[in-house]
This record gives structure tokens, sequence and C-alpha cells, in this order.
């Protein structure tokens, strides 16, 4: 069976807006990264961040569209109510892909990989904390997942 014009029109949009999604998700993994590299050492933060906008620049993307800018570099370590809001986005933007959830350990070994300095014992509070919230499900015996009210919250957004 052929596929119509539009049949083809209608699965080239939808690819691209999957594409575009992807390397969202990407680009705040991305940020994370480097948020976590710029938390140990400033300087580095800096230098990556300024790689990945000249790509992204030269791939004939916009930066500041892609949501990722040179400004917002280096951010103090010692501001602890900061820390507590990252450590929330770091913790929703890994969560996100997996449809499964992950499992608190993975979540530890990867915040710890990222420069994040976080106990266990405090990381499992600020995901039951998170669970209170709405923001996170448990998805099986310690792994967490987006709930359905935040994955909704980050498709509208």
């Amino acid at each position: 069976m052929r596929a119509t014009f539009e049949q083809n029109g209608e699965f080239i949009a939808l690819a691209g807006r999957e594409a575009r999604e992807e390397a969202q998700r990407l680009l705040a993994r991305l940020e994370i990264l480097i948020a976590g590299l710029a938390a140990k050492d400033a300087q580095a933060g800096l230098e990556l961040r300024r790689a990945a906008v000249e790509f992204l620049v030269a791939s004939g993307d916009q930066p500041l569209r892609s949501g990722l800018s040179v400004v917002a570099s280096a951010r103090p370590a010692d501001r602890t109510s900061d820390k507590h809001g990252e450590l929330e986005s770091f913790l929703l933007e890994l969560v996100e892909g997996e449809e499964a959830g992950l499992h608190v350990d993975s979540l530890f070994e990867l915040l710890t990989e990222m420069g994040v300095e976080v106990t266990k014992g405090n990381l499992s509070v600020k995901l039951h904390r998170m669970i209170k919230a709405g923001r996170l499900v448990s998805t099986g015996r310690g792994c967490y997942g987006l709930s359905a009210m935040e994955r909704a919250r980050r498709m509208a957004g």
C-alpha cells in the first residue's frame, strides 16, 4: 500500500518534532553536566559551556533558543537554597527519560559523577519529599520516576 503525500508530510513533521524534543532532552542533560563541572571547577565549566555554545552556533542552532547560554556560567557553591533547587532539577532531568524509573543507587552514582555532593540519606529524603509534592512517583522498591502531573507540566512547558 502506498502512502499518500499527506501521510508522508505528517510523518516528516512528526519525526522533526521528535528530533527537536530529543535534542532538548540532550541539551538539558548537558546543562546538568556543565553545572556539575562548574560546581567543582568554575573555569572548566565556563570553558565547556563556551565550547557547547560555539558548537550550537556552528551547527546553525541558536544557543539561547536551545536553553544554553554563556552568561549563566559558574554558580557560587555556598548558596544552599540554590543547591537544593538544583538537586531537584537534576533529579527530574535524570528520571525524565527513564520510563521504569531509576533506582536510588543509580541516581546517587549519577549525581556523584556530576560532582553533586549529597549523602544517600539526604537523597532519599529529597526523593520522598518530591513524591509528597507530586513531582515523582515510586515505580518500584527504591525506584523513582516522573509523576503524570510532572510529565504533563513538562510537555506543556
